[in-house]
């Protein structure tokens, strides 16, 4: 990262070259997809396989009668389809994340004695269960299931309402009791034996219902801000990650950009072939590979190859 905070499809656009900057732009979502924390399971990994990973990039073949501008056209618009493909899954992983946010505050955490990671892990249990019907049958248990969800939630927020009430009219009866109390031992302690001192406003105009509001959501307040701060983080990844698809749908719009992405793609794939060579060359360097290498010896043993550099 820039120091300025700039990426490096920002910095290779703002000189100019934007193919470059499309397929780092590419190679920056499809790094960060494979980042994720996905669960293994047979259907996410049918889905993964529909993105391309930057290993397994490689630039279109030339055959008979096909143009250059041909080929560099085909090449950025499957940049364009696996970077929106990445986008679309990373923004999915979004939601499912946000989703289990929410349903964890809705059923709360210390009320069950179960950790975060354990209530995460039910409920995209039952998220995955849900992806295995087709899209009519998921729509319609989806609005059964918030129907249901709808009607019982209202009916028990009327019978938590009214417990409430009938404990906060307890408690109130409770306290008004002592209050009482109270305040006759302040009142008799402010007007009889404090006199001197009072200037203005006496000892009666303390509040402890201030008080004790400030220190009861001093908990629930980290909680929201450790909420809030992550909510931020992943509105500004959000944006960087827009951003990246744009450079990309930029680069298909200028034939410029498409060549320059499709000769970078090649650059790109010889340099893994020949690291794939290196790799095997040290993992096994008895093996036999053929016409891979050149004789050194009978090189330089080659009469008129000399001959003819002289």
């Amino acid at each position: 990262m820039h120091p300025s905070g700039r990426t490096p499809s920002d910095l290779a656009a703002s000189n100019g070259h934007k193919g470059i900057a499309g397929y780092l732009a590419e190679s920056t979502l499809i790094s960060h997809l494979s980042t994720l924390e996905l669960k293994d399971s047979k259907e996410s990994d049918s889905r993964e396989k529909a993105v391309e990973t930057v290993s397994e990039q490689t630039a279109t073949s030339v055959g008979y009668g096909d143009l250059p501008h041909g080929l560099s056209m085909k090449d950025s618009l499957a940049a364009l389809h696996n970077a929106t493909q990445a986008a679309a899954r990373i923004h999915q992983v979004f939601r499912i994340k946000s989703f289990q946010r929410r349903q964890l505050n809705e059923y709360g955490n210390n009320e069950f004695g179960m950790s975060d990671e354990r209530a995460f892990s039910l409920i995209a249990l039952k998220t995955k269960k849900a992806e295995k019907y087709d899209e009519p049958v998921q729509a319609a248990i989806w609005i059964q299931n918030k129907f249901r969800s709808w009607k019982g939630r209202k009916e028990f927020l009327l019978t938590r309402q009214r417990i409430i009430k009938i404990q906060a009219h307890v408690r109130g009866h409770q306290v008004r009791k002592d209050y009482k109390k109270i305040i006759w031992s302040v009142g008799v302690l402010d007007e009889a034996i404090l006199p001197w001192l009072r200037k203005g406003r006496g000892s009666s105009g303390f509040k402890p219902e201030e008080l004790g509001a400030g220190t009861s959501m001093v908990d629930a307040g980290t909680k929201e801000d450790d909420y809030d701060l992550l909510k931020e983080g992943r509105k500004q990844l959000e944006e960087r990650l827009s951003k990246a698809l744009d450079r990309v749908r930029s680069m298909v719009r200028y034939p410029e950009a498409r060549d320059q992405y499709r000769s970078l793609l090649n650059v790109v794939s010889e340099v893994q072939e020949k690291k794939a060579v290196y790799d095997k060359v040290l993992n096994n360097p008895e093996g036999d590979y053929g016409d891979d290498f050149v004789d050194i010896d009978a090189l330089l043993d080659d009469d008129t190859l000399m001959s003819t550099a002289s």
